[in-house]
């Protein structure tokens, strides 16, 4: 017997349609094979797929199962066909296959991933909670029977094992677990084209295509299914399993390949194109049909929720037409029943006697206690209620009236305490074991029935009505005030970030019920849909870049869906990347991350942290350009595969460290850098992908002003070869990493301490350049002092003598940690053993990289555009070298490095002949007769909470910075810090308390502009220390007898870029206004990107060293009794754990600010 039948669903008004073809074989091979493990949806034209992918964003999926039989397959369609009757005998007890697809886990057993003949594992989503559940049940998910009884026995062994935010996660966890569609997902899954041709697995390939039903314009463009599933990465509709877990919850009625649909459509067996007339005429006919029934089913719904009482009025209308019935598989029939089952579940509680706790034993005693009225008013103001599944609603009302869970489960207590770590408690989990948030019937009812839109299970449905409205209308039930919502964003400030404001007036209200804040932080952390996005970007946006008006709602929905992230991330997102405002969800945010997805084989949640560090990456393009080139996105990743040799693993494992590698220029950045380590450190190629795995960060640093002068620092220290040089940046590139002053200061120690010349000194970084890592006071000092105290030497001289001598010949040692060292030399001691000798090195040792043949190297070569050299253009290995580059003679390159003149343009400069820059700072005129005082000021800025790969990038921080005065040549210095102190209180509105000292030394303020960040409150720093000099020196301006030199240290390297050239600073100065300091700054060093701060400190420190005013200038006067140097803290008398302690103090202040602005401290 033969049977074939196809149906075609129009599931738009474009050309998306359903075909199914069917082959019934002999059935005793159906007998013989155990059931499908999964009804998958395949879709047609590979080809066609794998090509809009990389356009579209295509999805991976997951193969379908190999050996299945065909009479398996076939009942998996009489099972999505119930119009289809078949003699076939199922074999629904057999147990079901292994899965599908082989994953690797770490994490689980086999045996709890494994679907034996007693449990079954599936992962499905969770509407109420948006997250992914880990089911096991003891019901076969692949029977065919499909009555109630068995139905319900389903719905009861079901066993919550987990639940997980990304399905990528839950699949790689339980990588045997079977992925059911949700519940409310009809089958076929919406906006799909989709090709089922099924034979026996003996029957050949020209067979199976010989049957399919051929239509004439099928396939012609081939869309992603549209999700409203979050967290499915790039997972589509077609690869989920719709099965009898699915029918569990079925909406009786429901068009999802129902006879109600099928009975309409005639059938056809076509086998050639020459019907595609016919065919053509029957998508018309059966698109009209289906847009009939979704109006239908629409107007059902209407009629459902309209109430004939005057007093049931809707607050504000609602959106909704019949293409989302289309897309749900609604039809009348299944409408009328799911609204039977919501009217129950919300007037449920009140028949049952006001007993609404999930810990009844009935799952029919959970519901709400509305009355008619209140009922009418829910379904008329949130008729969308009546589309969503009752199981999902059932649940959300459980879990509302659940008892809150015991405080043991340390997890969910610091959720109340603190809203923090919602998203990593196990809310489903919870929900299973019968806990929820412990409100009142009372409670939940008054809630759902004045805001029912905290049950929505979509975003789109989650928006609440107007804040007029509501303020209106709670404000009249005298249960709103300014007060109490200051209340609200005090205690629930960080689930509010980024909101709109008709949250806060919800929150209000549902805290005037009497629901606790504890409670209200788990409600909130539970259920990512009771907040949603302000489309107001607001000013702190829009002082930041250009942006939308009004902000797309469906891209943020779209955002929050894909990444599961809240408002507070999205609006940080866009305050990082104000161009997100202008992104469309369908033609740029959805490609591009499916295409940074899937080229760098992340996962959903590594996606997420790509995203949230460098929000910038979605507008990066990643589409083909018109003339077939390449896409910027693969312009770099051929960059770093082909020219840099980093493998695609390690790609992505950089990125995630430095995401915004991938937005670096290739011919302004990466290959000049690539150009430095290959040619002028002289570094071998199949090392440059090490270095930019391990120190991604190293591709954003200055060449000019960074690498080559700390590469120059070390060559000039050490006596090294730049090729020397390289050999270590390639066994340990963090040392670039490190601040040059710092660097040059742990150098000068060491030769020091270990009484070695620059060669030698040299020799010994070689041996162990990880060193260079070393704190100096923490690391470098602290392991001389360990071994100097445990040798039995009779004075403290000796033993550092000897001390520095092990040192010197097993310089490793600089590399160990402190109680490695410690913990070696008390085995040392305990063993009675010379310590000496102990710690001599061994033999044994790692084999070095690679070895220059460095006695043959001729002296380096350093090229510079400015006299100072403080920026380097070039490194060459030799003399040689740079005359041929330049296309000079070797002696004419060695007499410009002698006589420090510039040849075109050029300055040169060799280690054998150092050149000595004269000073440049402005001379001041004074009386001879003037005593000199001196004073430093240390200046130290700091944000809270510092920024970390943790946490999303445009989070909210506050800033602070501190200053520390000494003074010098003065006999009263107690008088002269209570001056310096009041002027500061003049120049600061608010003094932090922390660290104060009642002689004057250190002044702690906050920060008082916008958008603080670390370089932002360094650089501010320097600029209020010149404030309170201007003030304090104001008052001196008749005292001549005293001449002021003030030395302003910062510990910053950002803001030391700005201020050491003394000279340029007087010129910019002299410019009165920021736009015309503006034209003469170089755009390209980034110092116009903080004018509001570097102008001020420009005119200040002008004034400050004697020069004239301009002439616009009506108000300041030139100081002509002080003198101001800039100077790097490292370059002090200080300890590096003073200015270490300084940071500490000013990141302290920020913290103060930071808890201020929540009011946990007082005001």
């Amino acid at each position: 017997m033969r049977w074939e039948c196809s149906s075609l669903l129009s599931r738009r008004t474009i050309n998306h349609h359903l075909l199914f073809a069917a082959k019934e074989d002999d059935q005793s091979s159906s007998s013989s094979e155990p059931p499908l493990s999964k009804n998958t949806v395949k879709r047609h034209n590979k080809t066609a797929t794998n090509k809009n992918a990389t356009k579209n964003g295509g999805n991976t999926r997951r193969k379908t199962s190999k050996g299945s039989s065909a009479a398996a397959e076939k009942n998996a369609i009489l099972k999505a066909t119930p119009s289809i009757k078949s003699t076939t005998k199922s074999s629904s007890s057999s147990p079901p296959p292994p899965p599908v697809k082989k994953r690797q886990s770490s994490t689980t057993s086999a045996a709890r991933n494994e679907n034996t003949s007693t449990f079954y594992y599936y992962i499905q989503f969770s509407r109420v909670f948006q997250r992914h559940v880990v089911y096991t049940t003891t019901t076969p998910t692949t029977t065919t029977t499909t009555t109630t009884t068995t139905s319900q026995n389903a719905i009861h062994d079901q066993v919550v094992v987990q639940s997980f935010q990304f399905l990528d996660d839950a699949i790689s966890t339980y990588p045997k677990a079977r992925i059911v569609a949700p519940r409310d997902v009809p089958f076929p899954p919406p906006l799909c084209t989709i090709d089922w041709t099924l034979s026996s697995s003996s029957s050949s390939s020209s067979s199976s295509s010989s049957s399919g039903v051929v239509v004439a314009g099928y396939n012609q463009q081939e869309e992603e299914c549209e999700s409203t599933i979050a967290g499915m990465g790039l997972i589509g509709l077609c690869e989920l399993e719709y099965g009898v877990v699915n029918d569990v919850h079925s909406m009786n009625g429901k068009r999802a390949v129902t006879a109600d649909a099928d009975a309409a459509i005639p059938t056809t067996t076509t086998t050639s194109s020459s019907s595609g007339t016919n065919n053509n005429a029957q998508q018309q006919q059966q698109q009209q049909l289906h847009d009939v029934q979704s109006n239908e089913s629409l107007r059902t719904l209407l009629q459902l929720v309209s109430s004939s009482s005057s007093s049931v009025v809707p607050r504000h209308f609602f959106r909704l037409d019949h293409r989302r019935f289309a897309l749900g598989g609604h039809t009348p029939k299944s409408i009328t029943i799911n609204h039977a089952r919501v009217v129950s579940l919300l007037s449920r509680g009140g028949r049952n006697g006001g007993s609404g706790s999930s810990s009844s034993s009935s799952s029919s005693s959970v519901g709400l206690a509305m009355n008619s009225l209140d009922v009418a008013f829910v379904l008329s103001n949130f008729p969308q209620i009546c589309l969503y599944d009752s199981n999902e609603l059932e649940t959300l009302i459980r879990f509302l009236l659940a008892p809150c869970p015991p405080s043991i489960i340390s997890s969910v207590t610091l959720v109340a305490d603190t809203g923090v770590g919602g998203e990593k408690v196990d809310w489903p989990k919870l929900a299973y074991e019968g806990y929820g948030v412990g409100l009142t019937l009372e409670q939940a009812t008054k809630a759902m029935r004045v805001m029912p839109e905290l049950m929505a299970l979509y975003y789109e449905d989650s928006r609440k009505p107007s804040v007029g409205y509501m303020y209106t209308q709670l404000q009249q039930q005298q249960q709103m005030s300014p007060q109490l919502c200051d209340e609200v964003k005090m205690q629930l400030g960080q689930f509010l970030e980024g909101t709109d404001f008709s949250d806060t007036l919800t929150l209000g209200y549902l805290y005037s019920l009497g629901i606790s804040w504890k409670k209200l932080r788990l409600l909130l952390s539970a259920f990512p849909l009771w907040t949603t996005n302000n489309l107001d970007p607001g000013w702190e946006i829009i002082q930041r870049g250009p942006v939308r008006s009004s902000l797309k709602r469906h891209s943020l929905d779209y955002l929050r869906q894909r990444l599961q992230i809240r408002p507070s991330d999205v609006y940080r997102m866009i305050k990082t990347h104000t161009r997100l405002s202008t992104y469309d969800a369908a033609t740029k945010i959805s490609p591009t991350l499916d295409v940074l997805q899937r080229s760098l084989h992340l996962r959903s949640s590594e996606l997420k942290q790509l995203v949230l560090r460098m929000p910038s990456v979605i507008g990066m393009g990643t589409s083909e350009k018109d003339g077939g080139g390449l896409s910027a996105f693969d312009q770099r990743l051929d960059f770093f595969q082909n020219e840099a040799g980093v493998s695609i693993k390690e790609i992505k494992e950089s990125v995630l460290k430095q995401p915004s590698l991938i937005q670096y220029g290739i011919s302004s950045s990466l290959r000049p850098k690539l150009h430095f380590f290959l040619t002028e450190l002289g570094i071998p190629r199949e090392y440059i992908g090490r270095i930019i795995h391990t120190s991604p960060a190293i591709m954003g640093l200055s060449l000019t002003d960074t690498l080559r002068p700390k590469v120059t620092s070390i060559m000039k220290l050490c006596a090294l070869h730049p090729y020397e040089v390289g050999m270590m940046v390639a066994i340990s590139p963090q040392t670039l990493f490190v601040s040059q002053k710092k660097t040059e200061q742990a150098l000068k120690y060491l030769a020091s301490a270990l009484s070695l010349d620059e060669r030698d000194l040299g020799e010994l970084i070689l041996k162990a350049p990880r060193l260079l890592r070393q704190g100096l006071d923490t690391s470098l000092m602290k392991k001389i002092d360990l071994i100097a105290e445990a040798l039995p030497s009779t004075t403290k001289d000796d033993s550092k003598r000897v001390a520095a001598e092990i040192l010197r010949q097993n310089p490793a040692l600089f590399d160990t940690s402190n109680s490695v060292l410690t913990e070696r030399i008390e085995r040392c001691v305990y063993a009675k053993k010379d310590v000496a000798q102990y710690l001599l090195p061994s033999q044994k040792g790692r084999k070095k990289l690679f070895q220059y043949p460095t006695r043959e190297m001729g002296d380096p070569i350093l090229m510079s555009s400015v006299e100072t050299f403080d920026s380097l253009s070039k490194i060459y290995p030799d003399a040689a070298s740079a005359a041929k580059e330049m296309g000079m003679k070797k002696l004419d390159i060695v007499k410009a490095c002698k006589d420090g003149l510039p040849v075109d343009g050029h300055y040169f400069s060799s280690l054998i002949y150092p050149r000595v820059v004269k000073s440049k700072t402005p001379s001041t005129t004074t009386t001879n007769t003037a005593r000199t005082v001196f004073v430093s000021m240390f200046c130290s800025g700091g944000i809270y909470p510092s920024d970390n790969l943790e946490t999303t990038r445009g989070h909210s921080a506050t800033g602070g910075f501190a200053i520390q005065i000494a003074s010098e040549g003065i006999p009263d210095e107690t008088r002269l810090l209570f001056e310096i102190s009041n002027a500061a209180n003049k120049c600061f509105g608010i003094r932090v308390p922390l660290g104060r000292e009642r002689s004057g030394k250190k002044l702690l303020t906050v920060f008082p502009l916008v958008n603080p960040s670390r370089n932002r409150c360094d650089l501010f720093a320097c600029a209020s220390a010149l404030r309170v000099l201007e003030a304090f020196l104001a008052t001196k301006r008749n005292d001549m007898q005293l001449f002021y030199d003030i030395e302003v240290y910062t510990d910053s390297t950002y803001a030391w870029k700005f201020v050491r050239d003394q000279e340029r600073l007087m010129s910019l100065g002299s410019c009165f206004t920021s736009q015309e300091m503006l034209s003469k700054l170089d755009a390209t060093d980034g110092s116009a990107s903080n004018i509001d701060i570097f102008h001020p400190l420009a005119r200040s420190f002008s004034r400050l060293n004697g020069q004239e005013e301009p002439p616009q200038s009506k108000n300041h006067r030139p100081f002509y009794n002080s003198r101001i140097n800039f100077c790097s803290s490292f370059d002090s008398k200080l300890q590096p754990s003073e200015i270490k302690t300084l940071h500490k103090l000013a990141k302290s202040a920020a913290m103060w600010q930071f808890n201020r602005e929540r009011s946990f401290v007082p005001k």
